[in-house]
């Protein structure tokens, strides 16, 4: 009976969208007006639902905090009013608040801080979709079971004794024929009421099987395949074969840090090779990129793409990579290296359709090597990086995952702008739960808040570079740090990558994440 019943809310679920793997929350750190704030949004796993909210300020003197969830195709003017969060007690500038979510979709959630010092408006992406099938509480099933049964037992009843009494004349009795005829109409209303239920359930577990397959949040499968054009070694993703022609397609995409696609490459099964590339759009449903000179193996293919309205995903493929030699590359040559990482400069990606790739786009990167064993990475050059979060990772809690780079005489090294940010990071469970690309601003997509922004003002077109405003500090920055909450305990790996010298180093770190008390 449980499961005739629990479908009945996911016909209230549409198609949703996401952005990571297994890890839903939403960090965002930034400026609402003259206040910095962090965010963290945890979003339902059951829509309709309810989505957390919690908002620190680092700044003094606050008097009000609202917040508004807006959908894509509404806008602002649209969305339920804005509701109040309220101080949390015990902390100070912490302010907690819940929003309803009634559908999947991409949502803008407006975060107002009012005080002395004045107020201002943050604008944070949500991409809103179920990430599990809905759960009865086992006592509500049991209940709903013995109701149905003896609903059915009822119906069977009543529909014998009419078949033995409705017809009988006033001040009459029942004999063996009304008798024989009630027993046969029960039995025929018994295999009715059977064959109902039983259609029933078909319906319903056909449902569930399309909830699971095109309703729960999942990464969208690709096919990634290697060919060669000459000396060049092209990767080229594509839509998976199991997709109809009509499916998604990429011809809607905006540009994240200047890029329509960020692609990372992981060899298995160590994850000692691994790469962050940015393949060029061929048409509405191919990218190619030129491979760099990785090594040779089976490698986990993870892209994220973000669409004109504001919904991102992550596309999930396997791919065998043969062996390649440094100078089949193009743009390995002067002032780059020819080990383990890219030379990174700035690059006009054009965010319409190119012509083939013919050299790694300038800000690819890569890295060879395995996850240091300390705090502390050795990187090329005579660099390391040191990981800085002290204590305990614990899941579910709220951490800055902390990096400084030094430079070979172990002094601070100043760090660059690497695509609009001073930092990337990717993180990884072990066993593939949890992917995460992070940056300095949290998890959220550029593209997104920019196409939002702009919608805010009621500016036409979506054109965006998503590129965050990098302000020019007035003291050197030597360290990168990024806000997130493991989702889960286990062990996981994290890749950090700065702009030094104009070269991008990444250092790569085990850490092992421990259950919550």
């Amino acid at each position: 009976m449980k499961r005739l019943l629990t479908p009945l809310l996911w016909l209230l679920l549409p198609l949703g969208a996401l952005g990571h793997v297994g890890s839903p929350n939403v960090f965002f750190t930034g400026q609402a007006g003259p206040h910095t704030i962090r965010v963290v949004i945890r979003p339902p796993a059951v829509l309709p639902g309810v989505a957390q909210v919690d908002v620190r300020v680092a700044t003094d003197g606050v008097t009000n905090v609202t917040l508004q969830a807006a959908l894509w195709e509404a806008g602002l003017d649209a969305a339920p009013a804005p509701v109040e969060a309220s101080a949390v007690a015990g902390e100070t500038n912490f302010f907690s608040g819940a929003l309803w979510l009634s559908r999947a979709g991409s949502f803008s959630v407006h975060v107002n801080v009012a005080g002395g010092g004045g107020s201002g408006t943050a604008i944070v992406p949500l991409n809103s979709s179920a990430t599990k099938r809905p759960a009865m509480p086992p006592l509500v099933g049991v209940l709903l079971v013995a109701l149905g049964v003896a609903l059915s037992l009822g119906v069977v009843w009543l529909a014998g004794v009419a078949a033995r009494e409705s017809v009988l004349e006033p001040g009459t009795f029942t004999g063996p024929h009304e008798r024989h005829r009630a027993r046969a109409v029960a039995m025929g209303a018994a295999l009715l009421l059977g064959a109902a239920l039983f259609a029933g359930k078909t319906r319903w577990q056909r449902m569930d099987r399309e909830f699971r397959n095109n309703s729960l949040s999942q990464p969208q499968p690709v096919a990634a395949t290697v060919r060669s054009n000459g000396t060049l070694r092209l990767l080229q993703i594509t839509p998976s074969a199991a997709d109809a022609p009509g499916g998604p397609a990429w011809d809607t995409l905006a540009t994240d840090h200047g890029k329509l696609m960020h692609l990372f490459l992981l060899r298995e099964p160590d994850f000692d090779a691994f790469a962050h590339l940015h393949p060029v759009r061929r048409d509405a449903r191919t990218f190619e990129n030129v491979l760099p000179p990785l090594p040779g193996g089976r490698y986990q293919l993870y892209g994220e793409v973000t669409y004109e309205n504001g919904l991102n995903r992550t596309l999930v493929a396997t791919v065998s990579l043969p062996g390649s030699a440094a100078s089949a590359v193009p743009q390995l040559m002067g002032r780059s290296n020819l080990l383990n990482e890219a030379f990174c400069a700035s690059a006009y990606v054009p965010a319409t359709n190119s012509a083939m790739p013919v050299a790694l786009d300038a800000d690819d990167s890569w890295h060879v090597g395995a996850a240091s064993a300390t705090l502390v990475a050795r990187l090329m050059g005579g660099y390391t990086m040191q990981f800085l979060t002290a204590g305990e990772m614990v899941e579910n809690r709220e951490a800055a995952l902390r990096f400084v780079l030094l430079a070979p005489d172990g002094q601070p090294a100043a760090l660059q702008p690497y695509m609009g940010m001073f930092g990337h990071a990717v993180v990884r469970r072990t066993d593939g739960a949890v992917f995460t690309h992070l940056h300095p601003v949290g998890t959220i997509s550029m593209a997104a808040q920019e196409l939002f922004a702009r919608q805010a003002r009621g500016e036409a077109g979506t054109a965006t570079n998503g590129l965050a405003p990098v302000t020019t500090p007035t003291n050197v920055v030597h360290d990168v740090s990024f806000p997130y909450a493991f989702p889960r305990s286990g062990d996981y790996r994290l890749w950090a990558q700065v702009r030094a010298q104009g070269r991008v180093l990444t250092g790569v770190f085990d850490v092992r994440v421990i259950p919550a008390r």
